[in-house]
C-alpha cells in the first residue's frame, strides 16, 4: 500500500485492498469480537464509489474456519436487509444477529442502504441489488457459496428480501446467482394492504406513497409487491410473525400463496397470547426469538444444496 494512502478512511482502505491487493491485504482489517470469538468480521465495506457514505456500506461476518483458510473455503451466505419502515434503523442494530448466524456456519452480508424520505423505496431496492452484485462478483474473495444464497429481513426488510428474491428467481433482475431461500420476519408482502393493515406506520406510509405517486400508485404497488412474483420459481421461504403484531396477516397471506404455488416453505405464527412475539422481536432476547431462529436454522439446513 502506497504511503500516501495510510491516512485514508477505513472504508476507502478496505476498497483499495479488496480491488488491488486481494485476500492477503484484507487480512489485517479482519476483526474478532470477544463476545463472538469464532467469528471474523470486516466493517463498513463500501459497495459503490461513494466510499464515505455510511448508507452505502456493508459489514461482512464470517465463520473463523472459513476466514482463516485465506478464503479457499466457502460457506452458505445470508444477505441481511434491516427493517425500519424503509426510513430508519441501521445495520449496526443487527450486528448481534449477524454474528450469531456466522457462529452457526453462515457468512452474513449485513447491508446498509439509503432511506426515505430523502430517497424513495425504489432507491432502497437498487442499493440492495448493487450490494448483492458487488459481493457476488467477488464471491471467491468473501468466501461466498454462490449455490447457497439466502436473503433475510425483518419488517420492511422482510418486504425487500421477498421482493428481491422473487424478482431474482423470476429473472426480472440479475445479481450473479439465484436465491436458494428467504428468511422473512413479520414483513409486508402486498403494498396494496398498507392502507388497511392494523399498523399505523404502514397506514401513514400509504398516505405518503399515494401523495407522491398519484395516478402511478397502482403500478408502483404492483411492481414492488413480493406477491406479484409468487410463481413456481419463487424461493423456498421461512416465514414468521406473532398474532399480537398487526402485520401478521401479511405473513398468513404469503403462506397461503406459497401453498397454492406449491413452494417449499415453513411458517411459524405465534398465538396472540405470546406477547414476546410482538413486532421487532428479532432484536430482543426472549423465547419467541429463540424459537424462531432455531426453526429458521432447521429450515436452512433442509434446503442447502
Amino acid at each position: 500500500m502506497a504511503k500516501n494512502n495510510i491516512n485514508l478512511p477505513l472504508s476507502v482502505l478496505t476498497e483499495l485492498m479488496l480491488n488491488r491487493g486481494g485476500t492477503e491485504l484484507i487480512l489485517p482489517l479482519i476483526k474478532t469480537d470477544k463476545r463472538a470469538p469464532s467469528v471474523r468480521s470486516i466493517y463498513n465495506i463500501p459497495y459503490t464509489r461513494d466510499h464515505e457514505n455510511a448508507f452505502l456500506q456493508f459489514d461482512w461476518h464470517c465463520p473463523a474456519s472459513v476466514a482463516e483458510t485465506v478464503f479457499k473455503a466457502t460457506a452458505p451466505t445470508v444477505f441481511y436487509i434491516h427493517g425500519g419502515a424503509w426510513s430508519s434503523a441501521d445495520k449496526r442494530v443487527y450486528s448481534r444477529l449477524s454474528k450469531e448466524m456466522a457462529e452457526c456456519g453462515y457468512i452474513v452480508i449485513n447491508m446498509n442502504f439509503r432511506l426515505m424520505p430523502e430517497f424513495d423505496l425504489r432507491t432502497h431496492y437498487r442499493d440492495c441489488i448493487t450490494c448483492m452484485r458487488y459481493c457476488l462478483k467477488r464471491a471467491d474473495l468473501f468466501g461466498i457459496d454462490k449455490n447457497n444464497i439466502f436473503i433475510a429481513g425483518d419488517s420492511s426488510g422482510g418486504h425487500m428480501a421477498a421482493l428481491i428474491g422473487g424478482r431474482i428467481n423470476a429473472e426480472k433482475v440479475d445479481v450473479g446467482s439465484k436465491v436458494v431461500g428467504l428468511l422473512l420476519y413479520y414483513g409486508i408482502y402486498d403494498l396494496n394492504n398498507l392502507k388497511s393493515v392494523k399498523f399505523r406506520i404502514c397506514n401513514k406510509l400509504h398516505e405518503g406513497f399515494a401523495d407522491i405517486m398519484k395516478d402511478k400508485l397502482a403500478r408502483f404497488y404492483r411492481e414492488y409487491s413480493p406477491v406479484t412474483y409468487v410463481n413456481s420459481n419463487f424461493p423456498p421461504s421461512f416465514i414468521t410473525a406473532g398474532e399480537v403484531d398487526g402485520l401478521h396477516t401479511e405473513s398468513l397471506l404469503l403462506d397461503n400463496l406459497l401453498t397454492k404455488a406449491n413452494i417449499q416453505h415453513k411458517t411459524l405464527i405465534f398465538p396472540k397470547e405470546r406477547k414476546d412475539a410482538r413486532h421487532a422481536f428479532i432484536n430482543l432476547i426472549n423465547d419467541a426469538r429463540a424459537k424462531a431462529t432455531n426453526e429458521m436454522y432447521s429450515f436452512m439446513k433442509e434446503i442447502i444444496k
